[in-house]
């Protein structure tokens, strides 16, 4: 089925898979700004400089290797001029609010063949399944 997400749990949790969610979106917070500073034309060097760290520390951070601070994430899009918003909700909303979307996606594509058809379902279906999945 893919990527064990929990490696040595055998019933996950809501909790542990709360944190699984928690750890992707920062992950996709980090990617993000890297994307801002490639789009930008910024090298790793020049990110470092300008907030006056070794480029191995930048580099640790783009990677997602790394715990950053919140003051850390801030510098660095501030140099990389991106800007992050930051949502909150509680976990349960946030489900129901995904499946909400995948269902909406779902009944308003309309494939206009058999073959676009059986690609859509092939895609659609394990992403409606999960959020369906993960909001019990």
């Amino acid at each position: 089925m893919g990527v064990d997400m929990f490696p040595g749990v055998k019933d996950p949790t809501p909790r542990d898979h709360l944190a699984v969610e928690l750890a992707d979106e920062q992950l996709n917070l980090v990617l993000g700004l890297r994307a801002v500073r490639v789009d930008s034309g910024m090298s790793i060097s020049d990110v470092a400089e300008a907030m006056g760290v070794d480029p191995s520390q930048v580099s640790r951070f783009e990677s997602g290797a790394t715990n950053p601070t919140m003051s850390t994430v801030r510098r660095y899009a501030k140099v990389v001029g991106a800007i992050f918003r930051v949502t909150t909700s509680s976990w349960s909303e946030d489900r129901t609010n995904r499946v909400r979307a995948a269902v909406d996606a779902w009944v308003s594509s309309d494939p206009s063949s058999d073959e676009e058809y059986e690609q859509w379902t092939t895609k659609s279906r394990p992403l409606i399944r999960q959020a369906v999945d993960e909001s019990r």
